[in-house]
């Protein structure tokens, strides 16, 4: 009897382990098909909405959801008052710019291609990882960053291709960098506050901000009364599922595995971005493909390799937190 108990209890171990290995990959993949029909989301309802009214909606969507798991769940809040310029630098970035720019560069030039445009991520946290982590890219890293740049080089020339004024596309642009950022910087100084408790603070904070700029916004004139269902159905989906649930997956994803592990989820957000505004009808060029086909290999490359972060413990005490 004490073998077959010291055999379970072996088996318990092994399957527990299997399933802590398994899990970050099940919610990467989760992420990843979740956001990759966020962009064609956000263009339905901002067939209704003003762009900034669909962030707001979506972001305290999320926030209502986060907030019934932290009153079944309960877990520490971790915040401390040192993290309040963290945390205002973190909702900024992170949280309220992408809600305000991204559904408005979607109604203005479609999501298939502004969706392409979040694969720059990984990259951009690999170069922020430099200076916030320490962590120096290897020559295969080093040569899939300049692979991605080609790829970004011919992005950048099918938008000019749509007449896409630079500004747009350097405010596209600006989503990946504060994401990266953003990322890298909850590694580097907030891992002791719970992934729940960063969701839900930091959506909280950001549906307050949006809901305050929205009227700011202006909604389309005369919209399709046929419209106003699939918005709210698409605003539904996009708070609960894509900003509530997603949002806190991804938190979890940087607490226990790094910011490049996490930001590999958009190697395949674009695709995805491609194939839902495809079937929506969007026109999609060989030049997107091309560029996209550029991208996915060499942003995989940047992250093949990349070395295991220290845990969190051990990260502020060197980090003098």
């Amino acid at each position: 009897m004490r073998r077959l108990g010291a055999r379970e209890a072996k088996l318990a171990r092994a399957n527990h382990s299997r399933y802590n290995v398994a899990m970050p990959y099940v919610l990467f993949l989760l992420i990843c098909v979740i956001w990759g029909g966020s962009f064609l989301m956000m263009k339905k309802a901002a067939l209704v909405f003003s762009p900034i009214s669909v962030g707001a909606w979506r972001v305290a969507g999320g926030a209502a959801v986060l907030l019934i798991l932290w009153l079944i769940q309960r877990p520490p809040l971790g915040w401390r008052r040192r993290d309040l310029w963290s945390l205002a630098f973190i909702v900024l970035a992170g949280y309220t710019w992408p809600y305000c720019v991204q559904p408005w560069l979607i109604a203005q030039h479609g999501s298939a291609f502004i969706g392409m445009t979040v694969s720059f991520t990984p990259m951009f946290t690999m170069l922020a990882s430099v200076p916030l982590l320490g962590i120096v890219p290897n020559s295969k890293q080093l040569f899939g960053v300049l692979g991605a740049l080609g790829g970004l080089g011919l992005l950048m020339s099918e938008g000019f291709s749509r007449h896409i004024p630079a500004t747009h596309l350097l405010l596209a642009a600006s989503v990946p960098l504060g994401y990266a950022l953003v990322n890298t910087w909850i590694r580097r100084r907030c891992t002791h506050v719970p992934p729940l408790m960063m969701s839900l603070v930091s959506l909280g904070i950001a549906g307050a901000i949006l809901q305050v700029l929205s009227p700011w916004s202006q909604a389309p004139r005369s919209p399709d009364p046929a419209a106003f269902w699939p918005a709210i159905i698409s605003l539904l989906i996009l708070g609960v599922v894509g900003t509530g649930l997603a949002m806190y997956w991804f938190n979890q994803l940087i607490h226990d595995r790094g910011p490049l592990f996490a930001g590999m989820v958009t190697n395949l957000v674009p695709a995805g971005a491609v194939i839902w505004g495809w079937l929506d009808g969007e026109h999609v060029t060989v030049r997107q493909i091309v560029a996209l086909a550029i991208l996915l290999p060499m942003v995989a490359l940047v992250q093949r390799g990349s070395p295991r972060l220290p845990n969190a413990a051990a990260e502020e005490a060197a980090a003098g937190t």
